[in-house]
Order: C-alpha cells, then sequence, then structure tokens
C-alpha cells in the first residue's frame, strides 16, 4: 500500500487548509463551551445527569490536532482523509441519535443537533473538494 503524501504548500491546497481551520475553530469553541459551561449546554440540550465533559475535552484535542495538520507542509493524504470519515461519521451520528431518541432533548436541542451536524458536514464536504484539488494538483 502506497502511502501518498499530500504538498500543503501548493496554492491548491489553500482551500484544504482553510476547511481544516474553519473545522478546528468549530471544534474548539465547541468544545470549551462544553468544558466551561457544561451545565448551560446540558440545559440548552434538555437533557440531564449526563457527563459530556468527554466531548468538550475531545473537540479541544481535534482542534489542536486539525491545527497542526492545516499548518504542515507535507501530510499523508490518509491523515487528512480520516478527518473527512470522522466528519461524516459525526454527522451519521447525529441523524441516528435524532431519529431514534430524538424524545430525550428539548426542542432547542433538536435544533441544536442537526444544525451542528449540517455544519460539521459542510467542512466534510469543503474538505473532500479541497483534498480533490490538492491531489490533482500532485
Amino acid at each position: 500500500m502506497e502511502i501518498i503524501i499530500l504538498n500543503l504548500q501548493h496554492e491548491t491546497a489553500r482551500s484544504l487548509r482553510n476547511a481544516l481551520r474553519a473545522n478546528a475553530i468549530f471544534s474548539g469553541v465547541s468544545g470549551l463551551l462544553i468544558v466551561f459551561f457544561h451545565s448551560l449546554v446540558l440545559q440548552w440540550l434538555g437533557i440531564s445527569g449526563i457527563n459530556i465533559m468527554a466531548v468538550g475535552i475531545g473537540l479541544v484535542l481535534f482542534c489542536a490536532y486539525l491545527f497542526w495538520m492545516a499548518g504542515r507542509n507535507r501530510l499523508p493524504r490518509s491523515l487528512v482523509s480520516g478527518v473527512i470519515a470522522g466528519d461524516w461519521a459525526w454527522v451519521l451520528g447525529s441523524a441516528v441519535l435524532l431519529a431514534f431518541k430524538a424524545q430525550v432533548f428539548s426542542t432547542l436541542g433538536i435544533f441544536l443537533v442537526a444544525d451542528v451536524a449540517l455544519l460539521v458536514m459542510v467542512f466534510a464536504i469543503w474538505q473532500q473538494r479541497g483534498l480533490r484539488q490538492t491531489m490533482a494538483a500532485g
């Protein structure tokens, strides 16, 4: 199996870098919001008795990882593909959660889960396009 290394210094990689950075910013802000205001976030979601601190910490770490990736000059394609797959998994997981457990959320909570999933889907598509452009440039 050949490891494909992306050249992120090339002009065509700008879209991919921007997509990774935008995803990082959103993930970081969301993670910090959960870490420092977890009770408020649970109230918005309309749920209680759940510890979401691990999600917040995970998002902050994911933010750091995405910024690290976006700052590299060269990067294995598999790392970018893994981020894209993770984003699609988040979207799918959110859809399944809302399809089978929507009743546990408040109306605001349903909208928040759906809106976050839609935004993560935008990041996944943007990153996919950026990856294709970077790959096409060689």
